[in-house]
């Protein structure tokens, strides 16, 4: 009875990489989310050559894979990350009592000279989660795109005319 062995495909970037260095490298950009940190640590002098060896496919690759890895086992995704920030936006948005030191209820004179309840929200923390979540979904775009059109969103016509002369150049009057 003959086995037969199936080969298995690894995902890109699974395999450790042959240059100790680059892998080290990798590992420590995981680590650090810093390029010049990570070549710094690997013993890379020059930033530039840390900046050469990140560009390389299979740098990339191994760096990649070894992100997805630590993602998975964290547990953390993009619908994690969009529900977590969406719920402290919602947090941060909720009106909360101001309390005194005994905890009771801090009033203040309101425009109609009735006491009411002083409240507060955590403003920067609802507009950085917003502005995350807006950022993830494209709501917001730093680039702005010019585009000039002619008559019936059709494009421009234009037309150039250069005309030499031989003639010396005269003076004017």
């Amino acid at each position: 009875m003959s086995e037969q062995i199936n080969e298995v495909e690894l995902p890109p970037g699974a395999l450790e990489l042959e240059n100790a260095d680059y892998e080290k490298f990798c590992l420590e950009y995981i680590k650090t989310n810093s390029v010049a940190e990570a070549g710094r640590i690997v013993g890379w002098a020059k930033r530039q050559n840390s900046h050469k060896i990140y560009l390389r496919p299979e740098v990339q690759e191994r760096i990649k894979y070894l992100k997805s890895e630590m993602l998975a086992e964290l547990g953390l995704d993009t619908f994690y990350v969009l529900k977590n920030l969406k719920s402290v936006a919602e947090r941060c948005m909720q009106a909360e009592e101001v309390l005194d030191r005994e905890g009771n209820p801090v009033f203040i004179q309101g425009p109609d000279g009735d006491y009411v309840p002083q409240y507060k929200f955590d403003q920067a923390g609802a507009n950085k989660s917003l502005e995350l979540i807006g950022k993830h979904v494209g709501m917001f775009n730093d680039k702005v795109k010019h585009e000039h059109t002619g008559a019936d969103g059709k494009p421009i016509s234009m037309s150039l005319e250069v005309v030499f002369t031989n003639e010396p150049n005269q003076g004017t009057d």
